[in-house]
């Protein structure tokens, strides 16, 4: 418990630029993790005490497996030293289409706005879900007070200052895709109700209630916006790929054998 809240903490503190590589999270033997490491271990996007706590262990477990893979003599192997090329290739290939995608081709609000009218039945929402602000608080005392200004200062600067000192993930919950227990009694909430705290893993938990949606309702362009991003992507990256092979095999000599084919 206490790790977790170390981390967190030393994760929101203030440093400059050139120190963030030298403040160490966690060490493994001779390796460390700094906390700009961690910083690009867990990307962009809302970043809360869990999230950190999650992407360190995984960090400290990667790499004591990963040290006992090369004390096994796996670091010298051949088959994996051909996979290793192989996945290189790949790699090098995506990014060079990644490169001429976006040399060629954008995508602009009007075309995923008129992809999302044309393709509404595809963006019905299968379950109910609830869109919520999710606090991680160290005592139930403490939890308890935030839940009373919460109820008590619907908007305003308390609430900012809420916001800021405890940094609430926002969660979008599908109710049938949790069996936790932890949440499952945010379903019967509704927009602007504060629920918990409940215990759960050492850590008091508060769920505000910001949105309700109903099974069968049409999910919103919001909501849906980066998927159809990626999908309209895709097909532009599919077009892309095809002409950019056909140009390079026209200026380049290939030879591919018959005998292969036999």
């Amino acid at each position: 418990m206490y790790l977790f809240l170390f981390i967190a903490l030393l994760f929101c503190s203030c440093f400059s630029e050139k120190e963030l590589d030298s403040v160490v999270v966690a060490r493994v033997n001779k390796k460390t993790l700094t906390k700009k490491g961690l910083s690009d271990l867990v990307g962009p996007g809302p970043v809360g005490p869990k999230r950190l706590f999650h992407a360190t262990n995984r960090w400290v477990e990667n790499t004591l497996l990963y040290n006992a893979a090369v004390k096994a003599g796996l670091k010298k192997d051949k088959k994996l030293i051909n996979q290793k090329d192989r996945f290189y290739v790949d790699l090098l290939v995506s990014s060079y289409l990644q490169i001429k995608a976006k040399d060629h081709h954008t995508i602009s609000k009007k075309e995923i706005s008129d992809y999302y009218n044309k393709n509404k039945k595809s963006f019905i929402r299968k379950d109910d879900a609830v869109s919520v602000k999710h606090f991680i608080i160290q005592t139930k005392k403490e939890a308890e007070a935030i839940k009373k200004k919460l109820i008590k200062n619907r908007d305003g600067k308390k609430i900012e200052k809420i916001i800021k000192d405890h940094r609430p993930e926002n969660r979008l919950l599908t109710k049938n895709k949790l069996k936790d227990s932890l949440v499952d009694f945010v379903f019967a909430g509704k927009a602007g109700d504060v629920l918990g705290p409940k215990k759960h893993g050492g850590f008091y938990h508060l769920f505000q209630v910001l949105k309700t949606h109903k099974k069968g309702g049409l999910l919103g362009l919001e909501v849906v916006y980066d998927e159809i991003y990626k999908r309209l992507y895709k097909q532009k990256e599919s077009v892309l790929l095809t002409f950019v092979v056909d140009s390079l095999y026209s200026a380049s000599d290939v030879f591919i054998s018959p005998e292969v084919f036999e």
